[in-house]
């Protein structure tokens, strides 16, 4: 009985698959439906792997073409900040109009901080300057001489009496280090 029912699916599967199930035997059937399978899973990976590969190359591509966009982008952008450098004065209104469409002409580059002693000096310099025109507005403009006075060992000497920035810049300690 088993054996009759195995008989009659594999004359299904002939009608199926449109073969003659009196001159192909069971395991060659088998076999060429496992090579088929084993074949067709190949062709699959094979595929996915150059689709793969095709998108890599499409990406690689992309980010090239952005790199170069963004070089020739940072180009014109320098060469806008370096409006007819060379005495050039064809297309200066071209270039203006476009450094203030771009918002290159709003960016500001920033030197570092200024160091503590600096930023005290730069207040010593406003303060005499200061004085000097307070001096300019009343008649009498007498010097005095300029006096270096230490407070404490390890602080910079502080000026007194210094009423122009000449007379202060003389006055004032070389830096060494």
């Amino acid at each position: 009985m088993l054996h009759k029912n195995m008989e009659k699916q594999f004359n299904d599967l002939g009608d199926y698959f449109v073969f003659d199930p009196k001159k192909i035997s069971v395991e060659e059937f088998f076999g060429d439906l496992n090579t088929f399978k084993n074949m067709f899973q190949q062709a699959v990976k094979e595929n996915q792997k150059r689709k793969e590969a095709e998108e890599k190359i499409k990406r690689a591509k992309l980010a090239r073409e952005k790199a170069d966009k963004e070089k020739e982008e940072k180009l014109k952008k320098n060469q806008l900040l370096d409006i007819n450098a060379e005495g050039d004065e064809t297309g200066i209104m071209d270039g203006l109009l476009e450094a203030l469409q771009s918002g290159a002409a709003f960016r500001r580059k920033r030197g570092p901080r200024q160091a503590a002693n600096h930023r005290r000096a730069g207040h010593a310099v406003t303060n005499i300057l200061a004085k000097e025109l307070m001096q300019e507005d009343s008649p009498q403009s007498s010097k005095v001489p300029i006096k270096k006075k230490k407070t404490e060992e390890g602080e910079e000497p502080k000026l007194e009496g210094a009423e122009s920035l000449e007379e202060l810049l003389e006055a004032a300690p070389t830096r060494s280090n």
